[in-house]
Formats: C-alpha cells, structure tokens, sequence
C-alpha cells in the first residue's frame, strides 16, 4: 500500500523580476509547508518557499532556486502528476537517482554537487 501524499494547495510570491515592484502570483501545490509544484508556461516547477505570517495557504520564495521537474505538461492533471513523481522518487535510492534521472535528464550542463561535504 503506497503512503499517502498530502499537498496543500496555495499561492507563492516569486520576484522580484526585471524591475524592483515586479512580483508574480502562482497557485501550486505546498510539499511539507517548504517545497510548491508550480506550473509556467507548461513547465512543471519544484522551488523552495516560505509561509507568509499572518496569511492562510501564502507562501513566499525561498532560500534557493528552483528547478523543472516536467516539461509540456499543458493539459495534464498536475495533482496526478505530482503524485507519480513523489511516489516514483520515494521508490529511489540516492545513487539510482544521480544514475538513471540526473545524470540523462536532456540539455543538462555539467553540475558540480560538491558531495565531498557528507565526509
């Protein structure tokens, strides 16, 4: 029996953009109250978020950047989608991952993930 994924879903403030007062609002759906799937322009989004005080299902960005985990997901269920990609994820090892997704995920350049830290 799979465990069950509780998403809640909620807004994010991402910005500021090219100008000072550029911010954007995204629905999307908050992972442990720190990490929102968001959708733009049919990319799927994983990024990290904070909770906004005083405001009820608002989160702002977070402390990092984030990254595609879907492309052209237009007229997908993304709540479904979510799904399958935290339950696949979960189902993974660290090493499987780094070999079978991170290392052949199309037009990636070279990371350096500087593991030499878990020493």
């Amino acid at each position: 029996m799979s465990e069950q994924i509780n998403l809640e879903l909620a807004s994010t403030i991402l910005g500021p953009f090219d100008e000072a007062h550029q911010y954007a609002l995204y629905e999307g759906y908050v992972l442990n109250g720190r990490h929102i799937f968001i959708l733009d322009d049919g990319q799927l989004w994983l990024r990290h978020v904070h909770k906004a005080p005083h405001m009820e299902h608002l989160y702002i960005d977070g402390d990092s950047g984030g990254m595609i985990v879907a492309n052209n997901v237009e007229g997908m269920d993304v709540r479904e989608l979510i799904g399958t990609i935290i339950t696949e994820l979960r189902g993974m090892d660290g090493l499987q991952f780094l070999l079978d997704v991170l290392l052949w995920t199309p037009d990636r350049g070279d990371l350096n993930l500087k593991l030499e830290i878990l020493r």
